[in-house]
């Protein structure tokens, strides 16, 4: 099983732990997902940002890159945890969203951190690109705050890939699906302008692709940007 540390403490915390004797204990992965729910009562009650806090130190979140294709990890991660589920509610989850993930700079990777704290710091970036891929969280975004993402998404894109070592496979292609789902949500014309044929196997399962269909990707999303 692929391992998250916990990090970025929230006002809830998961009270079983990987790593734990009490983790360890636990026979299988759906009595692991049992322990990490929120009560209700807390899930109520607690305000959206420390709610996307709680999501992205979801302990199983790591073993949505443990499937084939990133969008069937995605969906069992939704079913599974009913924190997600919430935050999906929130109408204000892409303001929360686009402060954190402003907030994380893709150089700032801890350079006297352990491969495990660096790995993390990686990922979170690729999780929160994935949270704002999803169609309900796109859905409350207006075409103007839409705008701000992809080119916060492209800004961040563009310094991932001056640090290839780290970013040049999952950081790269859930970057590109978060920009894909949003520039496909507005008007399927950009999808005629689309091999989807291609992309969708990249940015949904990771299969290599060429340098002409992230081209293409790539004026497609200038394309939108001027458009709107």
């Amino acid at each position: 099983m692929l391992v998250f540390s916990q990090s970025e403490g929230a006002k809830w915390n998961y009270p079983v732990k990987p790593g734990s004797k009490v983790w360890n204990s636990l026979k299988n992965n759906a009595e692991k997902v049992q322990n990490c729910q929120i009560p209700s009562d807390v899930l109520a009650t607690m305000n959206t940002r420390d709610l996307l806090k709680v999501c992205l130190n979801y302990p199983l979140l790591p073993d949505i890159f443990a499937f084939n294709n990133i969008k069937d990890g995605f969906t069992k991660f939704e079913n599974d945890f009913n924190g997600f589920q919430e935050l999906l509610k929130r109408d204000d989850a892409p303001d929360e969203l686009l402060k954190k993930y402003k907030s994380i700079e893709p150089s700032a990777i801890p350079a006297s951190g352990t491969i495990l704290e660096k790995g993390n710091y990686v990922l979170s970036m690729s999780f929160i690109e994935l949270f704002i891929s999803h169609p309900l969280i796109i859905k409350k975004i207006n075409t103007n705050s839409k705008k701000e993402i992809i080119k916060e998404l492209l800004l961040k894109k563009g310094k991932k890939k001056n640090q290839p070592d780290w970013y040049q496979t999952t950081g790269i292609q859930t970057n590109y699906l978060a920009i894909t789902s949003i520039v496909l949500s507005d008007s399927d014309k950009f999808k005629s302008e689309l091999d989807m044929t291609k992309v969708s196997p990249y940015i949904y399962s990771g299969v290599l692709t060429t340098p002409e269909i992230l081209n293409q990707i790539d004026q497609v999303t200038n394309k939108y940007l001027k458009n709107h």
